[in-house]
Protein backbone atom coordinates (compact mmCIF):
# COMPACT_ATOMS: atom_id res chain seq x y z
CA UNK A 1 0.00 0.00 0.00
CA UNK A 2 2.73 2.20 1.00
CA UNK A 3 4.21 1.88 -2.55
CA UNK A 4 0.95 2.56 -4.62
CA UNK A 5 1.01 5.75 -2.44
CA UNK A 6 4.29 6.56 -3.62
CA UNK A 7 3.62 5.97 -7.01
CA UNK A 8 0.65 7.93 -6.89
CA UNK A 9 2.68 11.03 -5.18
CA UNK A 10 5.10 11.09 -8.28
CA UNK A 11 4.96 13.60 -11.10
CA UNK A 12 4.44 12.58 -14.18
CA UNK A 13 5.93 14.61 -16.53
CA UNK A 14 4.99 14.85 -20.41
CA UNK A 15 5.80 16.24 -23.23
CA UNK A 16 3.51 19.78 -23.23
CA UNK A 17 5.08 20.12 -19.65
CA UNK A 18 8.34 20.71 -21.14
CA UNK A 19 9.77 24.10 -22.22
CA UNK A 20 9.52 25.01 -25.91
CA UNK A 21 13.18 25.07 -26.54
CA UNK A 22 13.50 21.54 -25.30
CA UNK A 23 10.55 20.42 -26.99
CA UNK A 24 12.19 21.52 -30.40
CA UNK A 25 15.00 20.21 -29.15
CA UNK A 26 13.38 17.46 -29.28
CA UNK A 27 11.46 17.19 -32.55
CA UNK A 28 14.55 17.86 -34.28
CA UNK A 29 15.78 14.89 -33.25
CA UNK A 30 12.93 12.96 -34.56
CA UNK A 31 13.37 11.44 -37.74
CA UNK A 32 12.07 10.70 -40.48
CA UNK A 33 10.45 14.53 -40.20
CA UNK A 34 7.42 13.41 -41.89
CA UNK A 35 5.96 10.99 -39.42
CA UNK A 36 6.38 14.12 -36.51
CA UNK A 37 4.67 16.86 -38.24
CA UNK A 38 1.80 13.68 -39.16
CA UNK A 39 1.69 13.73 -35.44
CA UNK A 40 2.08 17.22 -34.04
CA UNK A 41 -0.52 19.08 -36.47
CA UNK A 42 -3.84 18.90 -36.69
CA UNK A 43 -4.14 17.36 -33.10
CA UNK A 44 -5.66 19.44 -31.26
CA UNK A 45 -2.79 21.08 -29.18
CA UNK A 46 -2.16 24.74 -30.42
CA UNK A 47 1.02 25.14 -28.57
CA UNK A 48 2.45 21.68 -30.41
CA UNK A 49 1.51 22.86 -33.28
CA UNK A 50 3.05 26.30 -33.62
CA UNK A 51 6.60 24.67 -32.67
CA UNK A 52 5.86 21.74 -35.33
CA UNK A 53 5.29 24.81 -37.94
CA UNK A 54 8.82 26.02 -36.34
CA UNK A 55 10.76 23.43 -38.12
CA UNK A 56 8.40 22.64 -40.95
CA UNK A 57 11.04 24.76 -43.44
CA UNK A 58 12.66 21.56 -44.50
CA UNK A 59 11.33 18.37 -45.25
CA UNK A 60 12.97 14.52 -46.24
CA UNK A 61 10.19 12.03 -47.87
CA UNK A 62 13.06 10.00 -48.83
CA UNK A 63 12.45 7.17 -46.38
CA UNK A 64 10.87 4.10 -47.26
CA UNK A 65 7.76 3.31 -45.26
CA UNK A 66 6.81 -0.90 -46.16
CA UNK A 67 4.37 -1.01 -43.23
CA UNK A 68 0.79 -0.21 -43.50
CA UNK A 69 0.86 2.53 -40.59
CA UNK A 70 3.63 4.12 -42.50
CA UNK A 71 1.69 4.57 -45.44
CA UNK A 72 -1.65 5.65 -44.06
CA UNK A 73 1.17 8.46 -42.71
CA UNK A 74 1.69 9.72 -45.92
CA UNK A 75 -1.69 9.84 -47.41
CA UNK A 76 -2.49 11.85 -44.23
CA UNK A 77 1.25 13.93 -44.44
CA UNK A 78 -0.38 14.95 -47.93
CA UNK A 79 -4.12 15.61 -47.02
CA UNK A 80 -3.70 17.15 -43.94
CA UNK A 81 -0.23 18.69 -43.21
CA UNK A 82 1.52 20.11 -46.88
CA UNK A 83 -1.87 22.02 -47.30
CA UNK A 84 -0.87 24.27 -43.78
CA UNK A 85 2.80 23.94 -44.57
CA UNK A 86 3.42 24.40 -48.51
CA UNK A 87 3.88 27.80 -47.97
CA UNK A 88 6.84 27.43 -45.47
CA UNK A 89 8.64 24.67 -47.05
CA UNK A 90 11.98 26.20 -48.14
CA UNK A 91 13.98 22.59 -48.72
CA UNK A 92 12.80 19.57 -50.17
CA UNK A 93 14.09 16.14 -50.38
CA UNK A 94 12.36 13.61 -52.26
CA UNK A 95 12.57 10.34 -54.49
CA UNK A 96 11.63 10.01 -58.05
CA UNK A 97 8.52 8.24 -57.20
CA UNK A 98 7.26 11.45 -55.34
CA UNK A 99 7.42 13.65 -57.79
CA UNK A 100 3.25 12.68 -58.96
CA UNK A 101 2.16 13.19 -55.48
CA UNK A 102 3.82 16.42 -55.12
CA UNK A 103 2.57 17.44 -58.46
CA UNK A 104 -0.96 16.54 -58.04
CA UNK A 105 -0.63 18.41 -54.57
CA UNK A 106 0.55 21.80 -56.07
CA UNK A 107 -1.75 21.73 -59.08
CA UNK A 108 -5.01 21.04 -56.78
CA UNK A 109 -3.56 23.30 -53.89
CA UNK A 110 -0.60 25.92 -54.80
CA UNK A 111 -1.29 26.83 -58.52
CA UNK A 112 1.40 24.51 -59.73
CA UNK A 113 4.11 25.77 -57.36
CA UNK A 114 6.08 25.27 -53.97
CA UNK A 115 6.54 29.76 -54.24
CA UNK A 116 9.06 29.76 -51.17
CA UNK A 117 11.29 26.40 -52.30
CA UNK A 118 14.77 27.32 -52.68
CA UNK A 119 16.32 24.05 -52.47
CA UNK A 120 15.90 20.62 -53.51
CA UNK A 121 17.00 17.26 -53.85
CA UNK A 122 15.99 14.50 -56.28
CA UNK A 123 17.11 11.09 -54.92
CA UNK A 124 16.31 7.72 -57.00
CA UNK A 125 15.50 4.92 -54.93
CA UNK A 126 14.50 5.16 -50.65
CA UNK A 127 16.60 5.80 -47.75
CA UNK A 128 15.94 2.50 -45.99
CA UNK A 129 14.97 2.92 -42.47
CA UNK A 130 16.75 -0.39 -41.41
CA UNK A 131 20.51 -0.82 -43.02
CA UNK A 132 21.01 -3.87 -45.48
CA UNK A 133 22.71 -4.63 -48.78
CA UNK A 134 22.63 -1.79 -50.94
CA UNK A 135 21.39 -2.22 -54.40
CA UNK A 136 24.07 -3.29 -56.88
CA UNK A 137 24.07 -3.60 -61.11
CA UNK A 138 25.97 -6.99 -61.92
CA UNK A 139 27.55 -5.24 -64.83
CA UNK A 140 28.28 -2.19 -66.01
CA UNK A 141 26.18 -3.39 -69.43
CA UNK A 142 23.08 -3.50 -67.45
CA UNK A 143 21.40 0.06 -67.86
CA UNK A 144 18.53 0.72 -65.45
CA UNK A 145 15.13 1.70 -67.09
CA UNK A 146 12.83 0.36 -64.44
CA UNK A 147 11.59 4.33 -63.65
CA UNK A 148 11.75 5.92 -67.16
CA UNK A 149 7.94 6.96 -66.85
CA UNK A 150 8.85 8.63 -63.69
CA UNK A 151 11.75 10.38 -64.80
CA UNK A 152 9.60 12.04 -67.28
CA UNK A 153 7.62 13.42 -64.99
CA UNK A 154 10.72 15.33 -63.75
CA UNK A 155 9.48 18.27 -66.47
CA UNK A 156 6.38 18.79 -64.44
CA UNK A 157 8.79 20.16 -61.50
CA UNK A 158 8.41 24.12 -61.36
CA UNK A 159 10.03 25.98 -58.50
CA UNK A 160 11.18 29.16 -60.01
CA UNK A 161 12.94 30.70 -56.55
CA UNK A 162 15.06 27.32 -56.07
CA UNK A 163 18.47 28.52 -55.48
CA UNK A 164 20.46 25.07 -54.23
CA UNK A 165 19.88 21.81 -56.30
CA UNK A 166 21.12 18.52 -55.66
CA UNK A 167 20.30 15.33 -57.94
CA UNK A 168 21.82 12.24 -57.03
CA UNK A 169 21.14 8.91 -59.20
CA UNK A 170 23.47 6.08 -58.95
CA UNK A 171 21.68 3.56 -60.72
CA UNK A 172 22.74 3.93 -64.55
CA UNK A 173 19.47 5.59 -66.62
CA UNK A 174 19.11 6.25 -70.16
CA UNK A 175 16.40 8.97 -70.12
CA UNK A 176 18.34 11.61 -68.86
CA UNK A 177 17.30 14.21 -70.95
CA UNK A 178 13.90 15.58 -68.29
CA UNK A 179 16.87 15.67 -66.27
CA UNK A 180 18.67 18.56 -68.12
CA UNK A 181 14.95 19.70 -69.33
CA UNK A 182 14.44 20.45 -65.70
CA UNK A 183 17.95 22.06 -65.19
CA UNK A 184 17.47 24.49 -67.92
CA UNK A 185 14.60 26.37 -66.26
CA UNK A 186 16.29 26.49 -62.80
CA UNK A 187 17.82 30.20 -63.97
CA UNK A 188 17.80 31.29 -60.69
CA UNK A 189 20.17 28.10 -59.01
CA UNK A 190 23.22 29.22 -57.48
CA UNK A 191 24.15 26.17 -56.18
CA UNK A 192 24.18 22.87 -58.22
CA UNK A 193 25.31 19.39 -57.16
CA UNK A 194 24.89 16.59 -59.92
CA UNK A 195 25.64 13.22 -58.66
CA UNK A 196 24.74 10.96 -61.44
CA UNK A 197 25.28 7.60 -63.71
CA UNK A 198 23.80 8.34 -67.31
CA UNK A 199 23.71 5.40 -70.28
CA UNK A 200 23.86 7.93 -73.00
CA UNK A 201 23.60 4.86 -75.79
CA UNK A 202 20.81 5.62 -78.32
CA UNK A 203 21.70 9.29 -78.07
CA UNK A 204 23.11 11.55 -81.21
CA UNK A 205 25.81 12.22 -81.60
CA UNK A 206 27.05 9.27 -79.61
CA UNK A 207 29.11 10.44 -76.94
CA UNK A 208 30.24 10.29 -73.38
CA UNK A 209 29.32 13.75 -71.41
CA UNK A 210 32.31 15.76 -71.17
CA UNK A 211 33.07 19.69 -70.69
CA UNK A 212 32.00 20.26 -73.94
CA UNK A 213 28.40 18.69 -72.69
CA UNK A 214 28.34 20.71 -69.28
CA UNK A 215 28.87 24.01 -71.31
CA UNK A 216 26.27 23.34 -74.26
CA UNK A 217 23.51 22.02 -72.12
CA UNK A 218 23.82 23.30 -68.75
CA UNK A 219 25.60 26.34 -67.92
CA UNK A 220 24.29 28.80 -70.34
CA UNK A 221 21.02 28.27 -68.92
CA UNK A 222 22.33 29.07 -65.25
CA UNK A 223 23.37 33.09 -65.31
CA UNK A 224 23.75 33.05 -61.30
CA UNK A 225 25.46 29.89 -60.99
CA UNK A 226 27.86 30.22 -58.11
CA UNK A 227 29.17 26.79 -57.40
CA UNK A 228 28.81 23.41 -59.56
CA UNK A 229 30.04 20.12 -58.05
CA UNK A 230 29.54 16.93 -60.47
CA UNK A 231 30.67 13.33 -60.51
CA UNK A 232 29.30 12.47 -63.26
CA UNK A 233 29.69 8.50 -64.93
CA UNK A 234 28.07 7.82 -68.53
CA UNK A 235 28.19 4.71 -69.96
CA UNK A 236 28.72 3.45 -73.87
CA UNK A 237 28.40 0.33 -75.63
CA UNK A 238 31.06 0.04 -78.37
CA UNK A 239 32.18 3.40 -77.53
CA UNK A 240 34.37 5.16 -80.10
CA UNK A 241 37.60 5.59 -79.36
CA UNK A 242 38.68 8.85 -77.16
CA UNK A 243 41.54 9.99 -75.58
CA UNK A 244 41.63 11.09 -72.05
CA UNK A 245 43.40 13.54 -73.14
CA UNK A 246 40.59 14.77 -75.78
CA UNK A 247 38.26 14.72 -72.60
CA UNK A 248 40.67 17.47 -71.08
CA UNK A 249 40.62 19.51 -73.42
CA UNK A 250 36.50 19.92 -73.17
CA UNK A 251 36.84 21.34 -70.13
CA UNK A 252 39.83 24.03 -71.04
CA UNK A 253 37.26 26.77 -71.20
CA UNK A 254 36.42 26.39 -67.50
CA UNK A 255 38.27 27.43 -64.06
CA UNK A 256 36.96 24.88 -61.83
CA UNK A 257 39.29 22.50 -61.14
CA UNK A 258 38.08 18.98 -61.88
CA UNK A 259 39.61 15.21 -63.39
CA UNK A 260 38.43 12.71 -65.08
CA UNK A 261 38.98 9.08 -65.97
CA UNK A 262 37.76 6.61 -69.21
CA UNK A 263 38.09 2.43 -68.91
CA UNK A 264 37.07 0.83 -71.79
CA UNK A 265 36.16 -2.43 -71.06
CA UNK A 266 36.22 -6.62 -72.24
CA UNK A 267 32.41 -6.63 -72.19
CA UNK A 268 31.95 -4.02 -74.86
CA UNK A 269 31.27 -1.33 -72.73
CA UNK A 270 32.82 2.15 -71.94
CA UNK A 271 32.74 4.44 -69.44
CA UNK A 272 33.54 8.00 -68.47
CA UNK A 273 34.15 9.61 -65.20
CA UNK A 274 34.22 13.64 -64.75
CA UNK A 275 33.91 14.88 -61.45
CA UNK A 276 34.51 18.67 -60.09
CA UNK A 277 37.50 19.30 -57.42
CA UNK A 278 37.78 19.27 -54.21
CA UNK A 279 35.39 15.88 -54.64
CA UNK A 280 31.91 16.29 -52.34
CA UNK A 281 30.50 12.67 -52.93
CA UNK A 282 30.39 9.37 -50.39
CA UNK A 283 30.00 7.29 -53.13
CA UNK A 284 32.46 5.45 -56.04
CA UNK A 285 31.02 2.75 -58.45
CA UNK A 286 32.67 0.83 -61.54
CA UNK A 287 36.01 2.11 -59.84
CA UNK A 288 38.95 0.19 -61.88
CA UNK A 289 42.58 -0.34 -61.71
CA UNK A 290 42.88 2.73 -63.84
CA UNK A 291 41.04 4.99 -61.34
CA UNK A 292 43.19 7.40 -59.33
CA UNK A 293 41.74 6.73 -56.44
CA UNK A 294 45.21 7.15 -54.84
CA UNK A 295 46.90 10.69 -54.11
CA UNK A 296 48.82 12.42 -51.57
CA UNK A 297 45.77 14.89 -51.32
CA UNK A 298 43.18 12.12 -50.06
CA UNK A 299 40.81 13.31 -52.64
CA UNK A 300 38.43 10.53 -52.01
CA UNK A 301 39.03 10.17 -48.24
CA UNK A 302 34.92 10.99 -47.25
CA UNK A 303 34.41 8.27 -49.37
CA UNK A 304 31.84 5.89 -47.77
CA UNK A 305 30.57 3.27 -50.38
CA UNK A 306 32.97 1.26 -53.13
CA UNK A 307 32.23 -0.45 -56.51
CA UNK A 308 34.78 -2.18 -57.83
CA UNK A 309 34.56 -3.56 -61.54
CA UNK A 310 37.16 -4.76 -63.79
CA UNK A 311 37.79 -7.44 -66.27
CA UNK A 312 40.50 -6.72 -68.04
CA UNK A 313 43.55 -6.59 -64.91
CA UNK A 314 42.99 -8.28 -61.61
CA UNK A 315 42.74 -6.59 -58.28
CA UNK A 316 45.82 -7.24 -56.98
CA UNK A 317 47.09 -6.92 -52.94
CA UNK A 318 48.16 -4.17 -53.16
CA UNK A 319 45.74 -2.67 -54.61
CA UNK A 320 43.42 -3.27 -51.76
CA UNK A 321 46.28 -1.74 -49.34
CA UNK A 322 45.90 1.42 -50.86
CA UNK A 323 42.31 1.13 -50.47
CA UNK A 324 42.16 0.91 -46.85
CA UNK A 325 44.59 4.08 -46.82
CA UNK A 326 43.00 6.20 -49.28
CA UNK A 327 39.48 5.46 -47.96
CA UNK A 328 39.51 5.44 -44.15
CA UNK A 329 35.84 5.72 -43.36
CA UNK A 330 34.81 2.98 -46.15
CA UNK A 331 31.59 1.19 -44.64
CA UNK A 332 30.71 -0.75 -47.80
CA UNK A 333 32.85 -2.61 -50.56
CA UNK A 334 31.55 -4.46 -53.11
CA UNK A 335 33.52 -6.81 -56.20
CA UNK A 336 33.23 -7.73 -59.39
CA UNK A 337 36.20 -9.51 -60.54
CA UNK A 338 36.53 -12.93 -61.63
CA UNK A 339 40.12 -12.62 -62.75
CA UNK A 340 42.80 -14.80 -60.59
CA UNK A 341 44.88 -12.50 -58.92
CA UNK A 342 48.73 -12.44 -60.45
CA UNK A 343 50.42 -11.63 -57.09
CA UNK A 344 49.58 -13.99 -54.82
CA UNK A 345 50.14 -13.17 -51.16
CA UNK A 346 50.04 -15.04 -47.57
CA UNK A 347 48.74 -14.10 -44.57
CA UNK A 348 52.24 -13.49 -43.33
CA UNK A 349 53.20 -11.02 -46.46
CA UNK A 350 50.26 -8.88 -45.57
CA UNK A 351 48.71 -6.75 -43.30
CA UNK A 352 45.66 -4.82 -44.02
CA UNK A 353 42.79 -3.20 -41.98
CA UNK A 354 39.45 -1.99 -42.63
CA UNK A 355 38.67 -0.72 -39.74
CA UNK A 356 34.57 0.29 -40.80
CA UNK A 357 34.27 -2.52 -43.07
CA UNK A 358 30.96 -2.95 -42.51
CA UNK A 359 29.75 -4.47 -45.53
CA UNK A 360 31.46 -6.53 -47.83
CA UNK A 361 29.96 -7.86 -51.39
CA UNK A 362 31.44 -10.96 -53.00
CA UNK A 363 28.89 -12.14 -55.54
CA UNK A 364 31.02 -11.91 -59.06
CA UNK A 365 34.40 -12.66 -58.10
CA UNK A 366 37.22 -14.83 -58.69
CA UNK A 367 38.08 -16.81 -55.02
CA UNK A 368 41.10 -15.07 -54.49
CA UNK A 369 39.32 -12.31 -53.28
CA UNK A 370 37.38 -14.22 -50.66
CA UNK A 371 40.03 -15.60 -49.55
CA UNK A 372 42.08 -12.43 -49.17
CA UNK A 373 39.40 -10.44 -47.64
CA UNK A 374 37.64 -13.21 -45.44
CA UNK A 375 41.37 -15.17 -44.26
CA UNK A 376 44.14 -12.62 -44.41
CA UNK A 377 42.42 -9.11 -43.94
CA UNK A 378 41.49 -7.71 -40.72
CA UNK A 379 37.76 -6.60 -40.53
CA UNK A 380 36.77 -5.82 -36.75
CA UNK A 381 33.30 -4.37 -37.99
CA UNK A 382 31.78 -7.08 -40.85
CA UNK A 383 28.28 -7.57 -39.57
CA UNK A 384 26.65 -7.94 -43.05
CA UNK A 385 28.28 -10.41 -45.86
CA UNK A 386 26.59 -11.22 -49.64
CA UNK A 387 28.80 -13.86 -50.97
CA UNK A 388 28.84 -16.79 -53.73
CA UNK A 389 28.00 -19.97 -52.00
CA UNK A 390 30.10 -22.18 -53.46
CA UNK A 391 32.88 -19.64 -52.67
CA UNK A 392 31.41 -19.39 -49.41
CA UNK A 393 31.30 -23.10 -48.56
CA UNK A 394 35.16 -23.35 -49.75
CA UNK A 395 36.08 -20.59 -47.35
CA UNK A 396 34.37 -22.89 -44.10
CA UNK A 397 35.79 -26.14 -45.25
CA UNK A 398 39.31 -24.20 -45.12
CA UNK A 399 38.68 -23.27 -41.64
CA UNK A 400 41.04 -20.85 -41.48
CA UNK A 401 41.65 -18.90 -37.87
CA UNK A 402 41.34 -15.30 -39.04
CA UNK A 403 38.07 -15.98 -41.45
CA UNK A 404 36.56 -17.51 -37.99
CA UNK A 405 37.48 -14.13 -36.45
CA UNK A 406 36.32 -12.06 -39.46
CA UNK A 407 32.50 -14.11 -39.60
CA UNK A 408 32.19 -13.75 -35.58
CA UNK A 409 30.27 -10.55 -35.64
CA UNK A 410 28.57 -10.80 -38.99
CA UNK A 411 24.81 -10.77 -38.26
CA UNK A 412 23.13 -10.87 -42.05
CA UNK A 413 24.51 -13.54 -44.48
CA UNK A 414 23.41 -13.54 -47.81
CA UNK A 415 24.44 -16.39 -50.43
CA UNK A 416 23.92 -16.52 -54.44
CA UNK A 417 22.06 -19.08 -54.61
CA UNK A 418 19.86 -21.13 -52.64
CA UNK A 419 21.67 -22.73 -49.24
CA UNK A 420 19.05 -24.91 -48.16
CA UNK A 421 21.35 -28.41 -47.93
CA UNK A 422 24.13 -26.64 -46.30
CA UNK A 423 22.40 -24.19 -43.83
CA UNK A 424 23.87 -25.94 -40.79
CA UNK A 425 26.77 -25.76 -41.67
CA UNK A 426 26.67 -22.08 -42.54
CA UNK A 427 25.24 -21.13 -38.83
CA UNK A 428 27.43 -23.39 -37.43
CA UNK A 429 30.61 -20.83 -39.28
CA UNK A 430 28.82 -18.17 -38.59
CA UNK A 431 27.21 -17.59 -35.15
CA UNK A 432 25.67 -14.83 -34.82
CA UNK A 433 24.58 -14.07 -38.09
CA UNK A 434 20.52 -14.40 -39.54
CA UNK A 435 21.05 -16.24 -43.04
CA UNK A 436 18.85 -14.48 -45.32
CA UNK A 437 17.05 -16.80 -47.98
CA UNK A 438 17.55 -16.68 -51.37
CA UNK A 439 14.49 -15.65 -53.66
CA UNK A 440 14.31 -19.05 -55.20
CA UNK A 441 14.54 -20.69 -51.56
Amino acid sequence: MSSMNCLSKMNVIELVDLPDELILFIMKKVNPRMLLLCSMIGIGNNRLEALAFDICHSIDLTFDYPQAPHRSFRRRFFSHVMPRISYDIQSLRINLNHIQSIKTFVENNCNGTLPNLTHLKIMLGTNQVKTGIPYTIVTIGNVFENNLNLISKIRSISCPNLKQMTMTMYRNFNNYEPCIFLLQRLVNVEYLTLLLAVGVQGTTPNHFIDGFFLERNILPYMPRLRHFNYHIRSILKNASHITIDQIRQSFLKQQQPFDCVLDNFNNNYGQCQIYSLPFIGTRLDFVSNRFPLFDINKTFSNVTILLLFDDVKPFESIFFERVARALPQLRTLEIFNQLEQQEKTTAKKISIDFAHLAVLILYDIHIDYAQQFLCQIHLPSLIELAINKDILLTIIDENQQQARDNCSRVGTIRTSKPSYESIDIIENFFPLAYYVKHPNE
